[in-house]
């Protein structure tokens, strides 16, 4: 019992949480996306896509790690990097799970202890494949805090062991 209301707070917390950064970041920047690196006609979409579903949760304009609702998308991709073989491999895994998310598929155990499970997504498959292309071909913006944090926390290596 103590266990299922411990999830229905955390799943309170995160929703409130969405809500609340999504209409209002941390620092009262918006995270933006650049379309630099993106071609075609397809570049506003996956930048108002990752904009607005994306860094609602994992917004890299926070002040601290305190301050963020889930891990830093530029960490996840460190991960999901390290953990696969190629461009197919890091987009199907990274697209599994954020299509459906479980604890035992997760790569990031101690963020998923920390932040708690990421909540199911409303995008369709195809988008979320865009968003993680994106992730895998560009540059992902990291929060002013997050190198200092990774060598704090992994001695400067991501170690897989989170």
């Amino acid at each position: 019992m103590k266990q299922k209301i411990k999830i229905l707070i955390n799943s309170l917390f995160v929703i409130i949480s969405i809500i609340q950064v999504g209409c209002n970041s941390t620092n009262g920047q918006k995270a933006e996306i650049t379309s630099d690196n993106i071609t075609g006609s397809e570049s506003s979409e996956v930048s108002n896509l990752l904009s607005v579903n994306c860094y609602a949760c994992h917004n890299p304009n926070t002040n601290s790690h305190d301050e963020i609702l889930a891990p830093p998308l530029a960490g996840i991709k460190m991960r999901y990097i390290n953990a696969t073989n190629d461009k197919e491999d890091f987009i199907n895994r990274m697209s599994g799970f954020i299509f459906t998310p479980n604890a035992e598929a997760a790569l990031m155990k101690g963020p998923v202890k920390r932040f708690g499970l990421m909540p199911k997504t409303a995008l369709n498959e195809d988008e979320i494949r865009k968003i993680v292309t994106y992730i895998y071909e560009n540059e992902i913006e990291e929060p002013s805090w997050f190198k200092e944090h990774e060598k704090e926390m992994h001695g400067g290596k991501n170690n897989n062991k989170n």
